[in-house]
């Protein structure tokens, strides 16, 4: 059997690929039953698989777990029992043994790969209605959970997870009245604990892909996964005997959006990964972290790198968004631009500046430079500007134009024309260098 298809975790599942892990009847069925993406459909057909191929076994009482005399029975009669909520589930007019007038209604919502919903506002009144009125969902759509409740009625709730193609992935069937059912359904599969191989050591930065954020989501360094980073031998055995499901944890330091690290357990270990993204802004403290805990670095330097990310986070978050850049410039916070323009009517503009046709052009780009306190460090101008010239003359008018207002930026002239480059140099000499003087 390819029991490696239903191992959430794609490290774990190469892992135990390279380790050549034997995986016995009781791993086998709980690896089955707690996998993200298989049918119920697909479920069914690797329990019988096993039930066929792989020796029978006991189910030992645990804290939470109802024993059972055998695997295999109890996989036939769990098997029946979702084959029997499925179908209730199917049926809108099932017998219920509180009110048999009550109508039932359905609705469903999206949820998508990033971990977020929608939930849409329609109610049907079967499934499906509902099936045939749901548009084909989007890519990033990964499955599709469907309510059933009854109107006027509490408790009445029964949820179905769905693949985007209707297929069941689990069902909740909500209240169920018998007991022995109850223990059959809820009473095993979640009461049983595993300490399954990992490729995970202490200071490796990992996550639950599934769970990207929230507490004890997203990146985080690991401390120590299931009995790892417990030194108490009774602890230990405690955990073997009455664990459950909840128990196969995995400690570490997580962060909050602050960028503060606390300490904490997450509680699937088999779905955890490599992060294998960038870790950008406070998240690069946990880069720190990581090689503090594997003896890379020592505390003086972590210590030291944590504090200029945290703060070096803080005081870009702190930028003051409200006000105009020239404010931002007069206060301190942020470096003017610096400009050089090129005045010229057909001749392309060297790199670095920027380019303006007409003498006018030009006025508005130096008077919007000044309202923005850019800087100009050079103005480069032509005389004859050809038809530009109607748009405020010869570059000689740009040259009055400075001269009249007293702002004197640094000109270099580049014109063919000997007469017209005399007389801006020589308005320039007179002007420009009484005012350097």
């Amino acid at each position: 059997m390819n029991i490696l298809r239903f191992v959430n975790s794609k490290d774990i599942r190469e892992h135990l690929r390279n380790i050549g892990y034997e995986f016995n009847s009781l791993e086998a069925a709980w690896l089955i039953y707690q996998c993200h993406d298989a049918t119920i459909d697909e479920k069914h057909k690797a329990w019988n698989e096993l039930i066929e191929k792989m020796p029978d076994c006991t189910v030992t009482e645990r804290l939470n777990t109802v024993p059972q005399d055998s695997l295999h029975a109890f996989l036939r009669q769990y098997m029946e029992l979702e084959d029997k909520y499925i179908n209730e589930f199917y049926d809108d007019k099932h017998a219920d043994t509180f009110d048999y007038n009550k109508p039932f209604v359905y609705k469903f919502k999206y949820i998508y790969k990033d971990g977020t919903e929608y939930e849409w506002d329609t109610v049907f009144s079967c499934f499906d209605v509902l099936c045939e009125s749901i548009m084909e969902p989007e890519d990033d759509v990964i499955s599709i959970q469907c309510t059933k409740m009854q109107i006027d009625r509490l408790n009445s709730r029964q949820i179905a997870y769905l693949t985007p193609s209707f297929d069941f992935l689990r069902i909740d069937p909500g209240c169920i009245d018998s007991d022995k059912e109850r223990d059959l359904f809820w009473g095993v599969f979640d009461g049983l604990w595993f300490d399954f191989p990992t490729p995970f050591k202490k200071g490796d930065i990992v996550w639950d892909p599934k769970k990207p954020d929230g507490i004890c989501a997203g990146p985080f360094v690991t401390t120590g996964v299931c009995l790892d980073e417990i030194q108490n031998d009774k602890v230990k055995d405690n955990l073997r005997r009455n664990g459950d499901s909840s128990d196969m944890c995995a400690g570490g330091f997580f962060l909050n959006e602050d960028g503060s690290i606390y300490g904490e357990c997450m509680s699937n270990y088999m779905d955890l990964e490599f992060y294998d993204k960038e870790l950008t802004d406070s998240k690069r403290t946990l880069i720190a972290l990581s090689n503090f805990l594997k003896d890379k670095i020592d505390p003086a330097l972590f210590a030291r790198a944590y504090h200029q990310i945290i703060t070096a986070g803080y005081a870009e978050n702190s930028i003051p968004l409200d006000y105009l850049k020239s404010g931002m410039i007069l206060a301190g916070l942020s470096k003017p631009e610096h400009i050089k323009i090129w005045l010229n009517d057909v001749r392309e503009a060297s790199e670095g500046y920027c380019h303006c046709h007409s003498v006018n052009e030009t006025i508005k780009k130096i008077i919007k430079c000044e309202k923005e306190y850019a800087v100009i460090d050079e103005i480069n101008c032509d005389h004859d500007l050809g038809d530009y010239a109607s748009d405020g003359g010869d570059g000689i008018k740009l040259i009055d134009w400075l001269t009249e207002r007293k702002t004197f930026y640094s000109i270099r002239l580049h014109t063919q024309n000997p007469v017209g480059r005399e007389n801006m140099q020589r308005e320039i000499d007179r002007y420009w260098r009484k005012e350097n003087d």
